[in-house]
């Protein structure tokens, strides 16, 4: 959840992969999805409990710090882009901010 703390996102990465029940192989650090984007190793790690577990929505609750997207944000950022790359073309937009995920 945004506004979550970094301590919070480290209890729940150990939790995760401290559980058996998440493999959290490929966030250690020689892993393919190894980050020091506390946020993305948090996702990661919530992300593979919450499939280890059985995909049960109390399973991503993570005391509040959690919650379960069921579209891909990428899309929602892309779509946001040429959104805005529209409206700055029309003239409704004087600025956009450009980001990458």
């Amino acid at each position: 959840m945004p506004g979550t703390t970094t301590e919070k996102l480290m209890a729940n990465i150990n939790y995760a992969c401290g559980s058996g029940l998440a493999d959290c192989r490929a966030i250690q650090e020689d892993g393919l999805c190894y980050s020091t984007d506390i946020i993305k190793v948090a996702n990661y790690a919530m992300n593979a409990y919450y499939y280890g577990a059985g995909h049960e929505d109390f399973n991503c609750y993570f005391d509040g710090s959690g919650r379960i997207v069921y579209d891909d944000p990428r899309l929602r950022i892309s779509l946001m882009k040429q959104t805005g790359s529209f409206m700055k073309q029309a003239g409704l937009l004087e600025d956009t901010i450009e980001f990458e995920v």
